[in-house]
């Protein structure tokens, strides 16, 4: 621990109340993630049902909802992995500096333990799933923890590599219910994994100043003017709506889903655009919003239009 971190954990008051001590280790799991991987495990999932099964029946609908918690397990497991091992980071960054372990709210051990309780139960769950869903999700945990996660002080490339840990509970989903990894199972991987680059990209623009605090080496901290950034958004942003319509190529969703993603792509696109000819603050927050909207839109379309 260094020393900011020991005095910071000095001043913190010995005893918290229960409910502000739950809502930290809550804080822990990164809850904006944990929505995130369960919307995207549930669309995967429901994406692969054939037209004769429910998501209600009695087998499927277990099924699905140990998939979704295992998942999540696994996922916060690996986020609060994440808190610990940039915890001093954490510490130098603004809007960072208070979570629960450079706050010194929660120790370190207490970190370890509970991270280590919620991916081995997650683990435990998924085994009884099947082999490939598993294996994705230790995948995604492995991915985040020990690779993305160093990699974040050392290289920009690290913004694509996390591109997968995030993009894989899309995927699994869809491996949940079929146990393949066929062309429907990586176009899913493919959209989340586009999708996140323009929207890290946005978020890393806005904050880039703190992330320069922290020792982040990122290209919105390189590229002082923001035009290079923006060209990225855009490339990426294009790809996320080429990935976006392969599912009705596919046969797995409809025209109306076809032509609401194309529109969505566009949008995304088009915010992306004008960041590159502002690139400021609120240009790159309306392209984060704008990310936010299309990938809820995608996955409402898929729930509307599937085949």
């Amino acid at each position: 621990m260094s020393t900011r971190d020991h005095e910071v954990a000095v001043e913190t008051p010995a005893v918290q109340p229960a409910t502000s001590l739950v809502a930290q280790y809550y804080d822990l799991t990164k809850p904006g993630i944990s929505k995130m991987v369960m919307m995207t495990t549930l669309a995967g999932f429901y994406l692969a049902l054939p037209k004769t099964a429910s998501m209600f029946d009695g087998e499927v609908a277990t099924q699905l909802a140990v998939t979704i918690l295992g998942t999540l397990l696994i996922s916060s497991g690996s986020c609060v992995a994440n808190h610990i091992i940039e915890r001093d980071v954490d510490a130098r960054m603004k809007r960072t500096s208070n979570r629960p372990i450079p706050s010194g709210v929660i120790s370190v051990r207490n970190a370890v333990l509970f991270s280590a309780i919620l991916s081995l139960a997650g683990v435990a769950l998924l085994s009884t799933v099947n082999l490939l869903t598993l294996v994705l999700a230790v995948i995604t945990w492995l991915s985040y923890v020990v690779v993305y996660t160093p990699m974040k002080t050392k290289s920009s490339l690290a913004v694509i590599v996390g591109g997968v840990p995030g993009a894989l509970p899309f995927m699994g989903g869809w491996t949940a219910y079929t146990g393949t990894l066929d062309a429907m199972a990586w176009t899913l991987f493919a959209i989340l994994f586009f999708w996140q680059l323009p929207h890290f990209y946005a978020l890393s623009w806005m904050y880039r100043n703190d992330y320069r605090e922290g020792g982040m080496v990122l290209r919105a901290i390189e590229d002082e003017t923001g035009k290079s950034l923006a060209i990225q958004m855009i490339v990426t942003s294009l790809l996320t709506l080429c990935a976006s319509v392969v599912p009705t190529l596919l046969g797995s969703t409809g025209w109306l889903y076809l032509a609401g993603a194309v529109m969505l792509g566009l949008y995304l696109t088009y915010q992306s655009a004008v960041f590159y000819r502002q690139p400021d603050a609120v240009t790159a927050r309306k392209v984060l919003l704008s990310s936010y909207a299309v990938l809820m839109g995608i996955i409402i379309l898929m729930f509307i239009d599937k085949q």
